[in-house]
């Protein structure tokens, strides 16, 4: 838990102290590159957005008061002092610390001033001052105390591509968004304090100094202790937060506490249950439901009950390098028959990954992206647009006196087969005795289990993904099995690939994954219709190997 630093006007006895650094400060230039670089070595930047609030952050290598100018009407009238920021201190030699060689500083002050008592939905210019430097003019607008429309910015896994980030986050500022969501990862290794300006806020600099983001935890914020200094969230500064703009609620989970026992899950209950907006959108990191990439099904034990229940529209996740729309996900069975959305937008510069058609997918591409999203209180509308603002996606969802969304031009798919192919996947993940070649076919071992989510067995035809068919065949064709009742034990099967000879396989690395991947697909039949599960990558193993023999 941080404590923040208290943000102090100087009294009236001390006034003159003030003033003299005041006149120091005036006549001081407008930051220039060199001057900013020294007093301002990230942002200023935008944060805890409200009707009536703004928090305006910075980090300064030094240590010296700061100042806040701000007005309404471009005048800049009023002033926000801060004498103590608070200190981070840098470790360059720390294990898992900053890259070898590169100088840092000692340590780095992170300044926080929180505005209040503001006009809602107006606009404020501000420029902020210390040490003598004071940057350029810059505005915000606070959000309205009773908005009819909100549009907003979702996107998510910007790590360790610091130019593609930039590129992506040159296009928002021509939606005029009130905020921009952020699905995790913000940087490649969060401990790491060299990559914090790198990664996250260098590629942002021109759009976070004037419209607020708002991000949930990725697992590469590692311990999240930088995170959490550098991000004012709204609430009590855990990783988990909510607020209301207008026609959406928003709730910002950490995707690290999953269990009904967590004090998170207490936290959501409430506030999902409480909140009146029309439109109520959950993001966090690791996506409820992710077909390519990962593979991802989160929270399904707790969470996914609580959000029919509660009426959750939209569910936003990262985690998978991909853009990944669903058909309305809606159960058949029990109370709560809610259809919710779910889109998984992870391609924010990491390294992207490949994506799988499914039957529950309206939209999927392995592509660089973000999400433009606005909200009336009877409308939801939502666009994808890649690097270079070429859009990839649009869906509306329309609805009125609390009733269920209506999506345009999509059709709901079954819960509980999606459920099911999630429940077959780890089935399909492979293990080979040895690397096929394309004389030297190689035997490659199923364990199919039994199923958690349905009692009775159902009939798997187990192939190649399209991908994996230009480079591997299976010799016989497909494998048709049937899965083990509830009641059984595992069931291996076998199988033989031979490679194409379109590329060499090989299983180099710790992993001894094949290269070029190899993953298998199963079409799935059971009493209540068909579906598609995919594998992860398969790989040679000794455990398969010693199987081969007997």
């Amino acid at each position: 838990m941080i404590c923040h630093s208290s943000v102090i006007k100087p009294p009236a006895s001390a006034r003159g102290g003030w003033l003299v650094i005041a006149l120091l400060f005036s006549f001081g230039a407008i930051a220039s590159g060199q001057e900013s670089s020294r007093a301002f070595l990230k942002g200023p930047y935008l944060q805890a957005p409200g009707a009536d609030t703004m928090t305006i952050l910075w980090e300064s290598p030094t240590n010296r008061p700061g100042v806040v100018h701000y007005g309404l009407k471009g005048r800049r009238n009023q002033e926000l002092w801060l004498d103590a920021p608070r200190e981070l201190i840098l470790e360059a030699t720390k294990p898992g610390g900053n890259v070898a060689g590169e100088s840092v500083p000692g340590a780095v002050f992170l300044y926080e001033m929180t505005l209040t008592n503001l006009a809602a939905n107006s606009v404020y210019t501000y420029s902020a001052e210390t040490d003598g430097v004071r940057t350029p003019i810059r505005k915000f607008r606070t959000f309205g105390a009773h908005p009819n429309k909100v549009t907003f910015i979702a996107y998510g896994d910007t790590r360790s591509n610091p130019r593609l980030h930039a590129a992506i986050a040159a296009n928002f500022k021509r939606y005029s968004p009130d905020f921009i969501l952020h699905t995790g990862d913000l940087v490649s290794a969060g401990k790491r304090y060299d990559v914090w300006g790198k990664e996250f806020f260098e590629p942002l600099a021109q759009v976070i100094d004037e419209v607020p983001i708002l991000p949930a935890i990725g697992n590469h914020e590692q311990d999240g202790i930088n995170y959490l200094h550098y991000l004012h969230l709204p609430g009590k500064q855990t990783a988990w937060y909510a607020y209301d703009v207008g026609p959406v609620h928003v709730l910002s989970l950490d995707y690290r506490y999953e269990k009904a026992t967590d004090e998170q899950f207490a936290f959501a209950q409430r506030d999902l249950q409480t909140a009146k907006a029309p439109w109520k959108v959950v993001i966090l990191h690791v996506p409820m439901f992710n077909i390519g990439g990962h593979g991802s099904h989160w929270g399904h034990a707790a969470y996914l009950p609580l959000f029919h229940q509660a009426k959750v529209d939209l569910v936003i996740g990262g985690h998978s390098h991909i853009y990944e729309r669903f058909h309305p996900v809606v159960p058949t069975t029990g109370p709560d028959p809610w259809p919710i959305t779910h889109i998984t937008t992870g391609g924010g510069g990491a390294p992207l990954y490949t994506t799988m058609p499914h039957p529950a997918l309206a939209s999927q591409v392995a592509t660089n992206h973000f999400l433009v999203i606005e909200a009336t209180p009877t409308k939801l509308k939502g666009r994808a647009f890649t690097t270079n603002n070429t859009l990839i996606d649009s869906f509306e969802m329309k609805k009125s006196r609390g009733r269920a969304a209506v999506m345009a031009k999509a059709k709901p798919y079954s819960e509980e087969l999606l459920n099911l192919a999630f429940d077959v996947a780890p089935s399909l993940t492979a293990e080979l005795a040895a690397v096929p070649g394309t004389n030297s076919p190689a035997q490659v071992m199923f364990t199919i289990r039994p199923l958690a989510k349905v009692s009775a067995p159902v009939e798997l035809e187990i192939g190649l993904t399209p991908d994996s068919a230009a480079y591997y065949e299976l010799k016989e064709g497909p494998v048709r099995v049937t899965s083990p009742g509830s009641t059984e034990s595992n069931r291996v099967v076998w199988a033989t690939v031979r490679a194409t000879g379109q590329k060499s396989a090989d299983a180099a690395g710790t992993r001894k994954e094949l290269s070029p991947a190899l993953v298998f697909q199963a079409r799935i039949r059971s009493g209540s219709g068909e579906t598609l599960a995919y594998g992860q990558k398969s790989k040679v193993s000794q455990a398969a190997a010693e199987a081969a023999k007997k």
